[in-house]
């Protein structure tokens, strides 16, 4: 079932967007730009362009990496937003 895979992965990214502008807002009072207020879809963008390649390796393929992969970047904003300000 690889759209499961598909649909963990866009699930974690909205709730990563969600949580991204919600705790900017409220937690930091901050403000984000564009690209930080999206860098969760920005690797979701990642994951839908190499999804399909053949002889990658099966970490990169695996849905744990792409969802660690987007939890880690929006840890990354909100900490250097947590430190800017």
């Amino acid at each position: 079932m690889k759209s499961a895979g598909s649909l963990a992965v866009s699930l974690v990214t909205g709730g990563c967007v969600l949580a991204l502008t919600i705790i900017a807002k409220y937690g930091l009072n901050a403000e984000l730009d564009f690209i930080s207020q999206y860098a969760p879809v920005w690797v979701f963008s990642a994951y839908l362009g190499t999804k399909h390649r053949r002889g990658q390796a099966h970490t990169r393929s695996s849905t744990l990496f792409w969802i660690l992969a987007i939890v880690a970047a929006t840890a990354g904003v909100l900490a250097v937003h947590a430190l800017r300000s």
